[in-house]
């Protein structure tokens, strides 16, 4: 087996990978202006940024007016991502189901906390058939 069979195989058996992270197969074949998740805390508020990684986590809560919040994960971490009920509206599949997406949009600091607020959404295509199963809430 390929180092990316085994994390098939392990995220088919086990939801993760236990030697590495699908990212770090994923990253090379993007371009040089993708961020990692650990670059972000060293970037600017307001800044235009772009992050790529697997869904972890889809929240839509009931007293959000329509927002979603995801949280990406990457090779070296988390990345919070808010996406507006316009944004949503226009990329609702995308959202709601891809398992790995390329996220744009604007860097915000706000007490203490980092998210991206995502202005648009892209499918980062991934060989294999590597299912990962977010957690979905509302």
């Amino acid at each position: 087996m390929t180092d990316w069979d085994r994390i098939v195989a392990d995220y088919s058996l086990l939801g993760l990978s236990p030697e590495r992270h699908p990212m770090a197969f994923l990253r090379p074949r993007l371009h040089e202006g993708v961020v990692p998740s650990r670059m972000l805390e060293s970037l600017p508020d307001g800044m235009s940024v772009e992050v790529g990684g697997l869904v972890v986590c889809r929240q839509r809560p009931g007293t959000a007016k329509g927002f979603v919040f995801l949280v990406l994960e990457d090779e070296f971490g988390l990345v919070n991502v808010a996406v507006k009920p316009d944004l949503y509206q226009r990329q609702r599949s995308l959202v709601r189901t891809e398992p790995f997406v390329i996220v744009r949009g604007e860097l915000q600091r706000r007490h203490g906390t980092v998210n991206v607020a995502a202005e648009s959404f892209g499918p980062l295509q991934v060989k294999g058939a590597l299912t990962a199963e977010a957690h979905n809430f509302g």
